[in-house]
């Protein structure tokens, strides 16, 4: 899609959303270009909303105005990388997106800045750079029990001290996967369910005496299928 098509496009979709919805954003901005990660570079920012607050005269918080702004040249380069990439669908997500961190800011709450968090995070455990591995509790579970971050699903699984396995559900059923005895804590990406995209977040009951000496350790990192676990009291 071209910038004439794509700008038409945005502008469209924007006027299609509800007046009173679009309250408090001054304006649409279509830029030409591509907006990468700083450190990882196959990483786009699609959209951004602009957000100021404007004191009042009583001297407390007063208006909230914001500007929401798409950069055609990242949904270019990631149309680039994938054939099948929906440009409707991607602007319309991206729209709305920026617009409910608009709303957000008005309201006074912080959701969507938690998700970008977490998001920035998982990012940094793909990437194999230091991350906070509690990211994904940032994002509160459905009611299946799992986190869903973008097209990642993770579920936790709490193990006993010398436990070599991890047991999680999914779908209604019980799975385990192996993991190192010596990992206090571990992301494991099952390769065998929901394509590749479930990570189970394995945190291990320890001794409070034995915090102190593993304080900084990034969690172990390792893909492995699931196996069916009996279920409990089996």
């Amino acid at each position: 899609m071209n910038f004439r098509r794509f700008q038409a496009a945005a502008r469209r979709m924007w006027n299609e959303i509800p007046e009173e919805a679009r309250e408090g954003v001054d304006g649409l901005t279509i830029e030409t270009e591509a907006i990468a990660h700083p450190e990882f570079d196959w990483v786009y920012t699609m959209g951004e909303c602009l957000t100021e607050t404007w004191p009042s005269g009583a001297g407390g918080d007063g208006d909230v105005r914001s500007e929401l702004v798409l950069y055609h040249g990242s949904f270019r380069a990631l149309a680039d990388q994938d054939p099948d990439f929906d440009w409707e669908g991607e602007l319309w997500e991206t729209i709305l997106h920026e617009l409910l961190h608009h709303r957000e800011s008005a309201a006074g709450e912080m959701g969507l800045d938690e998700v970008d968090w977490a998001q920035e995070h998982n990012l940094r455990r793909v990437a194999g750079e230091p991350f906070d591995p509690e990211f994904y509790r940032a994002v509160p579970a459905g009611p299946d029990g799992v986190v869903r971050l973008e097209s990642e699903l993770f579920v936790e699984s709490n193990v006993a001290e010398r436990a070599v396995e991890a047991v999680f559900a999914w779908r209604g059923r019980r799975y385990a996967v192996e993991v190192p005895a010596s990992a206090a804590r571990a992301f494991v990406e099952v390769t065998n369910l929901a394509g590749g995209r479930l990570c189970v977040a394995v945190r291990r009951h320890r001794p409070w005496w034995r915090f102190g000496s593993r304080a900084g350790r990034q969690p172990v990192q390792l893909s492995s299928p699931a196996r069916p676990a009996p279920a409990k009291g089996g």
